[in-house]
């Protein structure tokens, strides 16, 4: 499946480039060109334009021959097998196939009592919405702590650093929406 980083990838090597060459001309971040070009984000328009740009191209010439993000309806039954562990007591299992490749990744967090997530900080421009499935948990989002309970919602730009600790006595579910996708 071509996508929009691996054309990336192609137009860069065809010129000989490396991805600090690419970061320069386009004047973007060369993390952010990485995580295109890796498919662990998309991009967005803008940044898109700036890369045709630096590769002297329309626009159109860079999206010419993608692949389609996948099939307009996907139906996975019983538990996806994409599930990974942090090993201290906290997980996720992402929702769908090639979640980084689609314009916004679902994910249920596993929390155990009285564990902890990773603290997270994506780049600007990321959103993310969390729903409580089950349990008692606090988010830490910048300086503040919310305290959610089951069937309640929380929205953040995902660029505020947060992380999440489970106060409950039982396991914590979480869905976790994130826009662009973004681990």
């Amino acid at each position: 499946m071509l996508t929009v980083g691996k054309k990336m990838r192609d137009l860069r090597l065809a010129k000989h480039w490396t991805l600090s060459n690419l970061a320069k001309q386009s004047s973007m971040a060369l993390s952010s060109l990485s995580r295109i070009e890796t498919g662990r984000m998309t991009g967005t328009l803008e940044s898109h334009i700036k890369i045709a740009r630096a590769f002297g191209i329309r626009l159109s010439e860079l999206y010419a021959d993608l692949d389609p993000v996948g099939a307009p309806v996907e139906h996975r039954k019983g538990i996806p097998p994409n599930r990974f562990s942090s090993g201290n007591g906290a997980g996720f299992t992402i929702l769908t196939k090639e979640g980084l490749q689609k314009k916004m990744l679902p994910v249920v967090l596993h929390l155990q009592a009285g564990k902890s997530s990773e603290r997270a900080q994506a780049s600007p421009g990321i959103e993310k919405f969390l729903y409580l499935l089950r349990g008692k948990v606090e988010v830490t989002a910048g300086k503040e702590q919310i305290r959610m309970d089951t069937g309640d919602s929380l929205y953040l730009q995902a660029s505020l650093a947060h992380s999440l600790k489970n106060i409950g006595s039982h396991p914590a579910l979480i869905l976790s929406i994130t826009a662009p996708p973004s681990l």
